[in-house]
């Protein structure tokens, strides 16, 4: 089974995409916060993450970052998902080495459709 984790700050949000993801065949782990991803992603590799831009201390993106330097984040899949629209936020993600993005509020067809762009689904 593939494993995702799930970055996000509000509850709601990482129980409703765990809901989805695990109709996807996806074993589901969350963190709320830069410091709970880096200490989970370098105990465990997990297929994809599901990064939500705007933490309530952090940058999404500058957590990216952070994520690509562990050895586990190398590899893993980096889906950024954001309540602010705009194909200028898609293009910023892309450029800074996210893997694809999707808008809140997040829908299973949604990550059905971008986990199978990036391979993660068949």
């Amino acid at each position: 089974m593939k494993t995702c984790l799930v970055v996000d700050d509000v509850k709601m949000s990482r129980y409703t995409s765990g809901l989805y993801l695990n109709e996807l065949g996806f074993e589901m782990i969350e963190a709320q916060n830069g410091e709970e991803t880096i200490d989970l992603i370098k105990r465990k590799p997990v297929d994809a993450i599901l990064l939500d831009w705007h933490l309530k201390k952090e940058d999404g993106l500058e957590l990216m970052k952070e994520i690509r330097e562990t050895e586990n984040g190398k590899s893993a899949r980096i889906i950024i998902f954001s309540g602010v629209e705009g194909e200028d936020k898609k293009s910023e993600a892309i450029s800074a080495g996210a893997d694809g993005f999707i808008l809140k509020p997040t829908k299973k067809d949604k990550l059905e459709s971008i986990f199978r762009r990036n391979g993660l689904l068949s």
